[in-house]
């Protein structure tokens, strides 16, 4: 018997591993492919290929190298458990950082098997779940956002859950409290590694409390069961919670919790209830990607950041299906046999969490698709394996494995057509650590939020806005790049940066006692349902300087029109500051372009300006061909825009002399005509533009290098960026 059990743990231990080795060797395609592109390296490795990745990153280099310490958005060490587990690594391993958080994701989220395995043992069958977890590791969304180089917490956001739905779903199928115990310890632990996993405990713990008292309200595992999980969720400092737990546990084992287990069940609830903010939470959540479209409601009208984000953005049922499984016809069997495991297992129940938020992406966008990938891929091979085991037992495996590997055929074909760019390039990375070199790390780079985590970085300087603060300081970045005005550029600049100096000084004073609330300049306080606080870094600094939603709101119009005309106050220089104008930012640079093409007393949208920006294109004898059913007809001087002709205004060919100034030859056809072209010869790539957009400081600062010297100077000047210091 002894013998028995020691070779099923064995074949268990050998199934997680050759699983866990496929996830891991598929994931290293993406590096085989990578290695060929010599700009996808620095400092003799590859880098990252998500952008979110240097948040995380630029913790552990404050953590390990005491850089950052005047950016008060960078996360501390004892904060996101990514940082915390990465700035481990770096000090016991002997790689360099740039390695770590390369192959971290592999690492981490090929551990999705385990659960999975352990999954199909639990509900009688290893075969299920070995197949499954090959099926899930490399699966369409999940390998996305876990592939090698996507350094972020979506390496533990699902793989984390899998273990703690295994531990509740094993807590009902065997009624033992030890795996409710081990649960109860991942709900602490998984919110510091996936912060907004947070909100998501809240709605299982939920859904696992109705389903006990459906199920298990007699049983003697019901109140110990769902005083672990709730005694994990109090909102205390995470030790402590630990502490809870694992006392609750002990306690309960030697019987010393009977006469009370009833009182603290209702003393649990009311404090999860009155205290977690769960419902708002939740809602909030919700709200953000199911009402993306417009503006902002109260006060100034400024334009929504989640309706340009394309990862918030609904999907089709085609897509869907293949983040979800690979191919519609593989994600419709799934859910047949997700429905009869419903019915098989009661347990499963649980998943609807999890799947239903995975079918919620119709609506929220695809980022929520990766949930339901483990669920469908377990319920996929699990109907084939009863189906055979129920009609044609002896080929069980032969049809359970066969069906499996059909099901894995779209996903691999996925990860090897997969191939994305790193987040910067070689070129780019060497501009931005220039920059590093010039001035203090105090300083600030005015940039578009995509590229505010890679500048922290790689040049060590500030942002004002960045990957996870893009709120209505959008509104003075896009302001920046796309007026026609310097003085304006240069002192909104000025008076943004200085204002969010001291909004982070005030916070970090009030933090810290140095002061009492009573002695922070009004400017910086902003109300809230329990009074008064001071605005934290994250809090808009635009709704500062303009008092929005205050008596003594500023009208913005006559704001900027003071900047423009030279005649506003503006703050004692402080810091430098810096344009960071990329190439890249062109393809965007019409989106970016929107956040200030508002009226924000009113909310509507002003009269956009129009710029197309292609590299990729077709020239032919009459036309040259762009994507997007867009064209030029060299004979009659107009551009096709799908059904529509336009002329054009002048034909600009724009070159570099030996000694880098630009050279332009222009050919004039109309001088009324709306749109001017202009052929990029450095990148060999075409601008269409119409003469707002041709006016704006990035059009001119980066296409034409025409700065104004009272306003701005030249710091780096390449083909991949232009950064220009301001002088105000």
């Amino acid at each position: 018997m002894e013998r028995s059990i020691v070779f099923r743990e064995r074949v268990l231990v050998l199934l997680i591993a050759i699983a866990y080795v496929f996830a891991v060797v598929v994931r290293l395609y993406w590096v085989y492919w990578a290695s060929g592109f010599e700009d996808f390296y620095w400092n003799g490795s590859l880098m990252i290929n998500n952008n979110d990745g240097y948040f995380f990153a630029s913790g552990v280099q404050k953590f390990l190298y005491d850089m950052h310490q005047f950016n008060p958005r960078v996360p501390e060490f004892t904060d996101r458990g990514l940082v915390f587990v990465t700035s481990l690594l770096a000090t016991v391993l002997p790689f360099s950082l740039d390695q770590i958080t390369l192959y971290m994701p592999a690492v981490f989220s090929s551990l999705i098997v385990v659960p999975i395995i352990l999954l199909g043992r639990l509900y009688g069958s290893l075969q299920v779940g070995f197949f499954a977890s090959l099926i899930a590791s490399v699966a369409w969304s999940y390998y996305n956002r876990s592939m090698i180089g996507y350094y972020d917490t979506d390496m533990f956001s699902v793989s984390v859950l899998m273990f703690i739905f295994y531990f509740l779903a094993a807590s009902i199928e065997t009624k033992e409290r030890k795996y409710v115990f081990w649960a109860a310890l991942l709900f602490v632990i998984y919110p510091f590694l996936y912060l907004p996993g947070r909100n998501l405990l809240y709605v299982l713990a939920i859904f696992y409390l109705c389903f006990m008292a459906l199920f298990f309200r007699r049983e003697s595992l019901f109140l110990p069961a769902l005083n672990m999980i709730f005694l994990a969720l109090l909102p205390v400092w995470g030790i402590l919670k630990f502490v809870f737990v694992i006392g609750y546990y002990i306690l309960e084992k030697r019987g010393l919790t009977k006469d009370y287990d009833r009182y603290l069940f209702y003393i649990l609830i009311a404090i999860f209830v009155l205290f977690s903010g769960f419902a708002f939470a939740v809602w909030q959540k919700i709200d953000s990607y199911l009402f993306k479209e417009g503006t902002i409601e109260e006060g100034l009208k400024f334009y929504k950041v989640m309706q340009t984000i394309r990862e918030a953005s609904g999907i089709d049922f085609v897509t869907l299906a293949n983040r979800i499984s690979g191919h519609s016809a593989v994600f419709l069997v799934s859910l047949i046999g997700y429905i009869l495991l419903l019915f098989k297992r009661r347990s499963f129940w649980l998943s609807l969490v999890f799947v239903g938020l995975g079918l919620f992406a119709v609506k929220g966008g695809l980022r929520f698709t990766i949930y339901a990938v483990p669920f469908l891929a377990f319920s996929f091979v699990y109907l084939f394996w009863y189906l055979s085991a129920r009609f044609a037992p002896r080929a069980t495996f032969a049809v359970t494995a066969a069906t499996a590997a059909l099901a894995l055929v779209p996903n691999i074909v996925h990860v090897i057509n997969y191939k994305v760019p790193t987040v910067m390039l070689k070129p780019e990375v060497a501009d931005l650590v220039q920059i590093k070199k010039e001035g203090e790390p105090k300083d600030y780079i005015i940039a578009w939020w995509d590229y505010g985590y890679p500048i922290w970085y790689y040049a060590d300087k500030n942002t004002l806005i960045d990957g996870g603060k893009h709120n209505h300081d959008n509104f003075i970045v896009s302001k920046i790049f796309t007026t026609d005005s310097p003085a304006l550029a240069a002192s909104l600049a000025r008076v943004s940066v200085e204002t969010y100096i001291q909004q982070c000084l005030w916070y970090k004073r009030f933090s810290n006692d140095e002061v009492e609330i009573e002695a922070v300049p009004k400017k910086f306080l902003i109300e809230t349902a329990k009074g008064y606080a001071v605005a934290s870094p994250g809090y808009p600094v635009i709704d500062l300087i303009l008092n929005n939603k205050k008596n003594n709101q500023i009208d913005p119009d006559i704001f900027l029109e003071e900047l423009r005309l030279g005649v506003a106050q503006i703050p004692r220089k402080s810091v430098e500051i810096y344009l960071y104008m990329p190439l890249r930012m062109l393809e965007i640079f019409p989106t970016i372009a929107r956040f200030s093409n508002i009226d924000l007393k009113s909310g509507k949208l002003l009269k956009s300006g129009f710029l197309y920006y292609a590299d990729m294109f077709k020239d032919t004898k009459e036309f040259i061909f762009f994507p997007n059913k867009i064209a030029i007809d060299k004979k009659k001087g107009e551009i096709v825009i799908e059904n529509q002709r336009v002329p054009i205004k002048e034909f600009m060919t724009l070159g570099y002399d030996s000694e880098g100034k630009v050279v332009k030859e222009i050919q004039r056809l109309r001088d009324k005509a709306p749109l001017s072209v202009i052929f990029l010869k450095e990148y060999q790539a075409f601008l269409i533009l119409d003469e707002k957009m041709r006016r704006s400081m990035y059009v001119r600062m980066f296409v034409f290098d025409d700065y104004d010297p009272e306003f701005f100077e030249p710091v780096v000047i390449s083909p991949w960026s232009k950064i220009y210091r301001v002088k105000i």
